[in-house]
């Protein structure tokens, strides 16, 4: 018996509301909290760079951290304990500092000098109470700016952690560490680095399983879907490449499917629709690996673990 897409509403948004805290992620995760908590008893505030390549969960990771101090509301003012804004593209001071009054729901973000809306920000950062700014797609600073652009907006980022005396979280692709190299004055403040890698099965097989067996864990089905049975690991990780977002991608889908046909269970077939529909194009392999007989993908393993 099929359902029709009201049906499983319900189930499919705790689907996409599932957030698994796996050993790196937690990792990473805490040193954002230790920027948080601990920069207030510094010298100077405790920053910390993420960078990853996309698709592996940076914006899992903001997001989660987010929720830990979500925005409030008192009498008097909206308080923003955790800041979040995105480096626009190309990057300029005035529109970097633009991006972050806008977060901070100020009128007219763009009204004014530079100078003006600096001040603006260092008085509207108090006021909101913020104790952390997470900086995203800090790689739009690299992607078209001269060395000159570089160094003038790292500079100011340089200053507004002075003035604000507020710790800050860059996040984005590789890219954006080469922002460090063009500034030592900023690089000193940022003693934390991190960097998200897509799960790699083939070298550590138990984290991408342990991800496997808590994602399943969290769905909304009566039975077990097998996502750490016999070859199905190896299946996934073939697939994705080790990729969360395009994980997520294929099992949210696939749930979709097994809601909609009213099964107990995400089916393999299920996956391998999936896989068609929304990865093969990038992917590009030579087969969906959820056809393949076991054999074939004991084989093409084999063949990855070889020596190139």
């Amino acid at each position: 018996m099929s359902r029709s897409y009201d049906d499983i509403r319900a189930k499919l948004r705790l689907i996409n509301e599932i957030c698994v805290h796996y050993p790196a992620f937690n990792s990473i995760l805490r040193d954002m909290e230790r920027c948080l908590s601990e920069s207030a008893d510094m010298a100077e505030p405790l920053c910390m760079m993420v960078t990853g390549d996309t698709g592996v969960g940076k914006s899992t990771l903001i997001s989660a951290l987010y929720k830990t101090r979500p925005p409030s509301t008192t009498s008097d003012r909206v308080e923003v304990p955790i800041l979040v804004a995105e480096v626009p593209l190309p990057a300029t001071i005035g529109g970097l500092i633009a991006a972050l009054l806008a977060g901070l729901g100020a009128p007219f973000p763009e009204k004014g000098t530079i100078e003006y809306k600096r001040r603006r920000l260092i008085e509207l950062l108090a006021r909101c109470q913020t104790l952390l700014v997470i900086l995203d797609e800090f790689q739009h600073l690299v992607e078209r700016g001269t060395r000159q652009r570089i160094e003038t907006v790292a500079d100011a980022l340089k200053t507004l952690i002075n003035h604000s005396r507020i710790p800050f979280v860059l996040v984005g692709m590789p890219a954006a560490r080469s922002v460090l190299e063009y500034s030592p004055q900023l690089s000193g403040r940022f003693p934390i680095r991190r960097e998200i890698i897509p799960f790699n099965w083939l070298d550590r097989p138990l984290d991408f399983e342990r991800l496997l067996e808590c994602f399943e864990k969290s769905l909304p089905f009566e039975k077990s879907s097998g996502f750490t049975d016999e070859s199905i690991p190896a299946r996934f990780f073939l697939a994705t490449g080790g990729n969360f977002r395009a994980f997520v991608t294929l099992v949210r889908d696939a749930s979709r499917s097994a809601l909609l046909q009213d099964c107990a269970c995400i089916e393999r077939e299920q996956l391998a629709c999936s896989y068609d529909k929304l990865l093969a194009k990038n992917r590009r392999l030579r087969a969906n690996p959820f056809r393949e007989t076991d054999k074939a993908i004991e084989h093409w393993v084999t063949n990855l673990k070889e020596p190139r």
